[in-house]
C-alpha cells in the first residue's frame, strides 16, 4: 500500500514538472515533448511550415524523407486561415532547396506524417537554410482514408459506376446483327487516325494558326463588341427592306436570262471581234516600250527629258517658240493619214522655213516678167540682178494649185505672189 502511493506521489510529482514546463497549460501528451521523439535537441535544424489542411496531423507526428523519419512536428497554430507548423530535424539531415511539404498517412490506417521531399520527377536542389519558411504555394496534402472512401461511395452508389452494366448491355445490343458493319467502322477510324497521324505537323500548325486568331479576336474585343452592337439594328434594316431585295433580285434574274440570250445570239460576232482585236492589242503591246516614251514626251514637250538634264542648268529656261497652226499645215502635218489629211499639200511659209524671207503677198515686191537687155552689138541678154540676197528664188517645194477661170475672171494664176516671175505669156497676156 505504502508502494503504490509513492508511485502516485512520483507520477503527480512528474506531470506537475511538465505542466509547469509547457508553461502552465497542458492539451494532452501531445503537447509536451515525448520520449524517444527523433529530430530533438539543442543542434536540431527547426524549419516552419505553412499548411492549409492539416487533416488529423498533431505535434510529436513523425517528419519523413524518403520513407525515412528524420524528425518530428514540434508545435502547430493557426495564423490568417492556415496553419503554422514547426518541425524539428535532426542535425546532418540535407533538406532540399525545392522541397515540398506533404501530410500524408503511412497507411490506410497508419498515423498521420509530414514528409518534405522534392517534387515528383525533379532531383533535389541546394540545401534549404535551417530557419526558413516553406509556403504555402510549397505544401500540400493527401486525401485522408475519410475522404477516399466517401468519394468511392459517391461513385458507386450515386455516379456513373452502376451505369456501366446498363451502357455494356446497350452497347452489345446495338452490335448485335452489325458485325460486318461494326468491322468497316473500325476499318475507317482506323484509316481516319492514320491520315491524323501523317498529318499531324498540319493539324499542329492549323492549331497555332486558330491560336493566332483567337489572340487577334481578343485584341480586337472592343471592335467585336461594337460591331456585335451595331450589326442587329442594321439587320433590322435589311428586315424592313426584305421585299425590296426580293424584287431586285427577281429583277436581276429576269436581267440575267435577258444577258443570256443576248450573249447566245451574238455569240459568233463577238468571238470575232475578239478575234480581230487581238492584232490591236498586240500592236500596241508591241509599241508599249514607244509608247511610253512618248507619253513621257508629252510632259516636257517640246523639249525631251534628255535635252532637259544637259541643257538646262539651272531652275528654269527661256524658250522663244512660233507654232503654225494654219490649216494647210495642219492638213499636211497632224491631220495626214486622216480623212483630214491631204499629202503634198502645199505650205504657207512659216518663220523659220528656208523660204521665208523670199514670200511675200505685195505684187510689188516682185516683177511681172523678167527684164532683158539688148545692147544690139549681138552679145546675149544679162539676166537682171537678184532681188534678194538668196542666190536662188526660194518657195514652198510644191507650188500652190491654180483656180479656175471662172473664179479669175481670166487666165489661170497663180495665188501665191514670189520671186518665180510670171511666164512671158502670162504677162503679155496680163498687160
Amino acid at each position: 500500500m505504502t508502494r503504490h502511493r509513492t508511485r502516485t506521489s512520483a507520477s503527480c510529482i512528474a506531470l506537475g514538472i511538465a505542466v509547469a514546463a509547457t508553461g502552465c497549460s497542458f492539451s494532452g501528451l501531445n503537447s509536451v515533448p515525448l520520449p524517444g521523439v527523433v529530430g530533438r535537441g539543442p543542434d536540431a535544424q527547426i524549419f516552419q511550415v505553412e499548411l492549409a489542411n492539416v487533416g488529423t496531423l498533431e505535434p510529436n507526428s513523425p517528419v519523413m524523407m524518403d520513407d525515412v523519419v528524420v524528425g518530428s512536428v514540434s508545435t502547430m497554430s493557426a495564423n490568417d486561415w492556415h496553419a503554422d507548423v514547426e518541425v524539428s530535424v535532426r542535425e546532418g539531415v540535407v533538406v532540399p532547396a525545392n522541397v515540398v511539404a506533404t501530410v500524408g498517412q503511412t497507411s490506410l490506417l497508419g498515423s498521420m506524417h509530414l514528409a518534405l521531399d522534392p517534387p515528383p520527377g525533379e532531383p533535389p536542389q541546394g540545401r534549404l537554410p535551417a530557419g526558413a519558411t516553406i509556403d504555402l504555394n510549397t505544401s500540400s496534402t493527401y486525401p485522408s482514408t475519410e475522404e477516399t472512401l466517401s468519394t468511392l461511395s459517391a461513385l458507386v452508389n450515386g455516379g456513373g459506376l452502376g451505369q456501366i452494366g446498363d451502357v455494356i448491355r446497350n452497347t452489345g445490343g446495338a452490335l448485335t446483327g452489325r458485325t460486318d458493319e461494326t468491322r468497316e467502322l473500325l476499318a475507317r477510324l482506323n484509316d481516319l487516325a492514320g491520315v491524323l497521324a501523317t498529318n499531324r505537323t498540319h493539324v499542329v500548325e492549323s492549331i497555332r494558326n486558330l491560336d493566332r486568331l483567337a489572340g487577334t479576336f481578343a485584341a480586337q474585343r472592343d471592335v467585336l463588341d461594337r460591331a456585335l452592337k451595331e450589326i442587329p439594328p442594321a439587320l433590322d434594316v435589311l428586315v424592313r427592306q426584305r421585299s425590296n431585295i426580293t424584287e431586285a433580285l427577281r429583277t436581276l434574274g429576269a436581267f440575267s436570262g435577258v444577258l443570256t440570250d443576248v450573249v447566245t445570239d451574238v455569240h459568233d460576232d463577238l468571238v470575232t471581234n475578239l478575234e480581230n482585236l487581238e492584232p490591236v492589242l498586240r500592236v500596241l503591246a508591241d509599241v508599249g516600250p514607244d509608247l511610253d516614251a512618248v507619253l513621257a514626251y508629252m510632259t516636257t514637250y517640246p523639249l525631251s527629258q534628255d535635252i532637259i538634264d544637259r541643257g538646262v542648268r539651272g531652275d528654269y529656261m527661256n524658250l522663244f517658240a512660233v507654232i503654225d497652226l494654219t490649216v494647210p499645215r495642219l492638213r499636211r502635218t497632224m491631220l495626214l493619214g486622216t480623212r483630214f489629211g491631204v499629202p503634198q499639200n502645199p505650205l504657207v511659209p512659216a518663220p523659220g522655213d528656208p523660204w521665208y524671207r523670199n514670200y511675200t503677198y505685195d505684187p510689188l515686191a516682185v516683177p511681172v516678167a523678167p527684164a532683158t537687155q539688148n545692147p544690139g552689138d549681138g552679145s546675149a541678154a544679162v539676166p537682171p540682178p537678184e532681188l534678194f540676197a538668196e542666190s536662188a528664188p526660194s518657195m514652198a517645194v510644191n507650188p500652190p494649185p491654180l483656180l479656175p477661170p471662172t473664179q479669175l475672171g481670166g487666165p489661170q494664176a497663180p495665188v501665191f505672189a514670189g520671186p518665180y516671175g510670171a511666164p512671158a505669156a502670162s504677162a503679155e497676156g496680163g498687160s
